[in-house]
């Protein structure tokens, strides 16, 4: 291999780091987005109340059961959990599947306006 193909590699594998730098770059951007779009005070306030139970259920470590234990222990937590956690996670998936469609919609929207333009230009050429 001589030094011109050497260069060429070590171009390529530079671009494809710059490449992964800015996917990574979008990921963590995209991530925090979400994570403020989907944190609205009441699935907050939710969460909290639901670990505040979690919490609550644990025996102190006297091995006395806690006022929580006594009154709402296993079957009652469990149907809590089921009732609530799925709702929260069908909301926040809805939420995301329903922009990516908005962000699918605008991007054809582009290149749909991106192409008029070009046999615009085209016609213009011609005449």
């Amino acid at each position: 291999m001589n030094l011109a193909a050497k260069i060429a590699a070590a171009q390529a594998a530079e671009a494809d780091c710059a490449a992964w730098r800015e996917r990574i770059a979008q990921s963590r951007t995209h991530l925090g987005d979400e994570l403020r779009r989907t944190a609205t005070p009441g699935r907050i306030v939710v969460s909290g109340l639901a670990l505040g139970f979690a919490f609550g259920l644990k025996p102190p470590s006297d091995g006395q059961p806690s006022l929580a234990g006594k009154f709402l222990g296993g079957p009652v937590f469990s149907m809590v959990l089921e009732a609530v956690l799925p709702g929260l996670i069908a909301g926040i998936t809805a939420a995301a599947g329903l922009q990516a469609g908005e962000e699918a919609t605008d991007e054809a929207a582009e290149e749909d306006t991106a192409e008029d333009d070009e046999a615009a230009d085209g016609q213009a050429q011609a005449s």
